[in-house]
């Protein structure tokens, strides 16, 4: 059993990260594949959004049929939509597109319940955003899933009850481990079922209350490593943590994957795509554990000393000066993932969060505040005015956690935030 969380993007102006409600959904075209299991955390109102995956207990034939169908359905339906959408010509919205199209899409698949086409038809929607976005072959839904609105699945114990195809409602058992019984207590949003091979998934929305964030007595810097992932320190150097080199792992892992490339470019190596597929599957499931371990404990060294978080504000890093740079260095982690994980920990801890312009972090001293133009060569930074010396990317996150009060003074802890 295991649960992905991902989260909300953080807009201009919020306190805390407060209320955008982003529907729960897959993005699966043949130009992007995307994992089965997405699961989003928005904020509405007192609490947030949180999305756990429960195992279906195996149906039986009846039940894997019905599922199956409603799922092959489903797919079907968005496809039409993605095509309604094509020919309306316009730049898709609900509005738009259900005026147009909904009586005709409603009329082919009566077989479906019609809040099952109205998420269809959401979905669809997501799906040509993402490729009027990216562009490339035209998009396709390829996902083997099938989502409901809240109001049309009921939840017993550890039963849900959904409507298939052909009007057909049946009951769905699943495993419900001991730590996640809380949440079946709790009011439920939108549920998503997914199939991964021969097994089921319910994907279901909850409500979780959040915790008002504290007042922060300092603020615990967090700094995008070269040789490390990520490097913390407070502003009086009380806590200096580097998060383990697994980039050092990466790169290997990289170095392999371009021989596999090689050899399957060439076709020396008969069946070097399997691997490839393999080896990208598993560096991306091992990314992602390791996001969650730092991403868990700098949470809670926060929360241990009752300090805020201040992270770099990566938008816009692309258009920088020395673009290039940055970007190697962004690539070669899954930071954005880490970033998500490390907001949507510290909102359930009631641990306060500020994004700061990080330019010239790493050329200012942080004792003195002096700024080295010719910059800074080598790994450890030497201020030339007060003599103070200390590991390059420690001051740059003491420099993040000074920001941090200019930008957040008394506690007010999310002035600052930005979406990147």
């Amino acid at each position: 059993m295991r649960t992905s969380v991902a989260v909300n993007r953080i807009r201009p102006g919020q306190r805390a990260l407060h209320p955008t409600d982003i529907p729960l959904g897959i993005i699966n075209t043949n130009y992007m594949q995307t994992l089965i299991n997405f699961v989003v955390v928005v904020t509405i109102m007192c609490g947030m959004k949180l999305t756990q995956t429960f195992k279906l207990m195996k149906p039986n034939r009846r039940k894997r049929e019905l599922l199956d169908a409603t799922i092959e359905r489903f797919k079907e339906c968005v496809n039409v939509w993605l095509s309604e959408i094509e020919q309306l010509g316009e730049y898709p919205t609900r509005k738009n597109v259900h005026s147009f199209a909904y009586k005709k899409v409603r009329e082919q698949f009566e077989d479906l319940h019609s809040n099952v086409v109205q998420e269809a038809m959401n979905r669809a929607i997501e799906v040509y955003r993402a490729w009027l976005n990216a562009k490339g072959q035209k998009p396709a839904f390829t996902a083997d899933v099938v989502s409901f609105k809240n109001v049309d699945v009921k939840i017993d114990r550890h039963f849900i009850n959904v409507p298939l195809i052909n009007k057909n409602r049946v009951w769905l058992p699943m495993y419900v481990p001991k730590k996640l019984r809380k949440f079946l207590k709790m009011k439920h949003g939108r549920i998503q079922i997914s199939k991964v091979g021969d097994e089921y998934y319910a994907q279901i929305n909850f409500e979780v209350p959040e915790p008002e964030p504290y007042e922060p007595k300092g603020w615990l810097g967090v700094d995008i490593g070269i040789n490390h992932i990520v490097v913390i320190s407070d502003d009086k150097g009380k806590i200096d943590k580097f998060y383990n080199n697994a980039i050092a792992w990466k790169k290997s892992v990289e170095y392999r994957r371009a021989r596999l490339q090689f050899l399957k470019d060439k076709r020396i190596k008969k069946g070097a795509w399997r691997v490839l597929k393999r080896l990208s599957h598993k560096e991306k499931n091992k990314m992602a554990y390791i996001n969650h371990k730092v991403a868990k404990e700098i949470v809670e060294l926060a929360k241990h000393y009752h300090y805020g978080i201040a992270i770099e504000n990566l938008k816009g890093i692309r258009h920088h000066y020395n673009a290039k740079r940055h970007r190697k260095r962004l690539h070669k982690w899954a930071y954005r993932d880490l970033i998500d994980k490390i907001v949507y920990k510290a909102k359930l801890n009631g641990v306060p969060v500020v994004f700061v312009d990080p330019r010239n972090t790493s050329r200012t001293c942080s004792k003195c505040g002096y700024l080295v133009e010719k910059g800074v060569k080598g790994r450890w930074f030497k201020c030339p005015k007060c003599g103070f010396q200390l590991d390059r990317d420690l001051n740059a996150a003491r420099n993040i956690a000074k920001r941090a009060f200019l930008l957040a003074p008394q506690g007010e802890a999310s002035s600052s935030q930005r979406r990147w």
